[in-house]
């Protein structure tokens, strides 16, 4: 890779490190994903794609998540009445997929998920452990999606075939 490649996926992989830490700090903070964060995010994963012949399948890959998290909100208002999932996670999880493609870009959402259910698991633990009243039924998604989307970029090399 010649030095402005490398320029490039390093100035690509910091923009989309700083758009999901943003992001998950704003969510816990104020359960708000910024759509600047998004954007961020998209447009790294999509310049990267761009700069190595791969925007389609980085398309392919954000329309796939974006379909299946629509899906799941819309199921889970049929069910519960209400969204079960914020629409910055859906937007942020669609433009983590500009860098993951299809296959990996569904592995990142099955990764947030679970990371979400395990960390309310343990909160709910230590409130029940303390006699403190349980934690609301929902939990702030965007540092799950942070830590599964660079876990997914950074080791794609060992992930992919």
């Amino acid at each position: 890779m010649e030095v402005f490649g490398v320029v490039l996926e390093v100035a690509c992989v910091g923009a989309l490190a700083a758009g999901l830490g943003v992001a998950a700090a704003s969510d816990l903070a104020s359960r708000i994903v910024p759509n600047g964060c998004v954007l961020a995010v998209a447009a790294s994963g999509a310049l990267r794609a761009a700069a190595r012949g791969e925007l389609v399948a980085s398309c392919a890959g954000a329309l796939a998540v974006l379909a299946v998290m629509l899906v799941a909100a819309a199921v889970t208002t049929c069910v519960r009445g209400e969204s079960g999932v914020g629409g910055g996670d859906v937007k942020l999880l669609a433009a983590a997929g500009m860098w993951t493609g299809a296959a990996l870009g569904l592995a990142v959402v099955g990764a947030s998920c679970l990371l979400v259910v395990v960390s309310w698991a343990v909160v709910a633990l230590r409130a029940r452990v303390s006699g403190r009243p349980l934690p609301p039924a929902t939990a702030p998604m965007a540092p799950a999606v942070a830590v599964a989307a660079l876990t997914a970029v950074l080791f794609r090399p060992l992930l992919a075939p």
